[in-house]
């Protein structure tokens, strides 16, 4: 290998630096015995070797170390400390500690053993999750038999006695189903308020408009003299505004106007129950009007006897608007003047 080693090395020149570090390395390899692998420390410990170096300078085991040095001094071992052990740290009473500590798990296992197999116990919180206070937090202050449990209430600061199966522990399952049904029946009483505060506001707005319409005729005899306009039609709608015909109980009943048999006179049929009531007066009768884009026949006034249809009405102000079928043109009339129109159109001449 020394001679390939050579070929390197030119003759008359200066071989370079890496070359010859190489060729030394090599060199010293060839000089090292064979490896005996972990067997060689078997022989000599670690702490052998110290002892080896020391004892090359004149020491022996049992001498100090030193020019003045008397005995040889021990060196001393720091025990390892875990978890909270520093300074003032005392190993009894760790010790007693530790000893507290497995009386203290020792009486939890033991408590432990004694609940029941539900795992209710005197002194736990937990959720009612059925019955009058569901949802209701409480404690557990005492257990009659194996079906029943008397809670104290927190929210509400009274005992109560409940099932065993009408209550469950906090974070479970079962009292994450039972906030969650809370939530939801929350939810569906406010729109039912809300639906409810609807339908009422709807039914007085009804009545607003009831009172308005029998004002409305009720000043329009009033200005007209005893009997005022006739203004009966043939198939017109018409409210009964007199407790005192039929009883009453036709009071505010609607009712299609099918023959007209006097200037003042007329007979009616009622929408609900199909009765055929005769011979009823003008004036116990108003106008009905229909509901935006229903159909309407002005009954007197300017523009008498144009059919069209109701496009707005203010009750405000008792005025409305009509558009007439023929023409499309837009008419203001006084709400009094006109009812909706429930017959066909041709009798009109539309």
């Amino acid at each position: 290998k020394g001679e390939v080693d050579n070929k390197y090395v030119t003759p008359g020149s200066a071989a370079p630096v890496e070359t010859l570090l190489l060729q030394s390395f090599k060199e010293d390899l060839k000089k090292l015995p064979e490896d005996r692998g972990f067997e060689e420390f078997e022989d000599v410990p670690v702490e052998g070797f110290g002892k080896a170096l020391l004892a090359g300078y004149g020491w022996v085991e049992g001498r100090g170390i030193g020019k003045n040095a008397k005995e040889d001094v021990k060196v001393k071992q720091y025990e390892r400390r875990t978890d909270k052990e520093g300074l003032g740290f005392s190993s009894k009473e760790f010790k007693d500690r530790g000893q507290g500590l497995k009386n203290v798990k020792e009486n939890i296992d033991k408590k432990e053993r004694e609940e029941d197999e539900d795992g209710f116990f005197v002194g736990k919180d937990v959720r009612v999750i059925e019955g009058r206070g569901m949802g209701s937090k409480g404690t557990i202050m005492e257990k009659l038999g194996d079906s029943w449990v008397v809670l104290k209430l927190k929210n509400r600061d009274e005992e109560v006695k409940v099932r065993i199966s009408e209550i469950a522990d906090l974070g479970s399952r079962e009292e994450e189903k039972c906030l969650r049904r809370l939530k939801e029946l929350k939810i569906r009483d406010e729109k039912m308020s809300k639906h409810k505060d609807e339908r009422k506001s709807s039914k007085r707005s009804r009545n607003t408009e009831k009172r308005s319409e029998t004002q409305v005729n009720v000043e329009r005899t009033m200005t007209n003299g005893d009997r005022g306009v006739s203004w009966l039609k043939s198939h017109i709608r018409v409210r009964i505004i007199s407790k005192s015909l039929a009883g009453g109980r036709l009071y505010l009943k609607k009712g299609q106007v099918v023959d007209v048999v006097g200037p003042y006179m007329c007979d009616i049929a009622m929408d609900e129950s199909k009765e055929l009531i005769q011979g009823v007066e003008q004036e116990l009768l108003e106008t009905a009007l229909p509901r935006r884009g229903g159909p309407v026949l002005v009954l007197y006034g300017r523009h008498k006897g144009v059919y069209g249809n109701l496009v707005e009405r203010d009750l405000d102000r008792e005025m409305g608007v009509v558009r007439d079928a023929d023409s499309q043109e837009l008419l203001d009339v006084k709400l009094e003047q006109v009812a909706e129109y429930m017959g066909d159109p041709s009798y009109l001449g539309y």
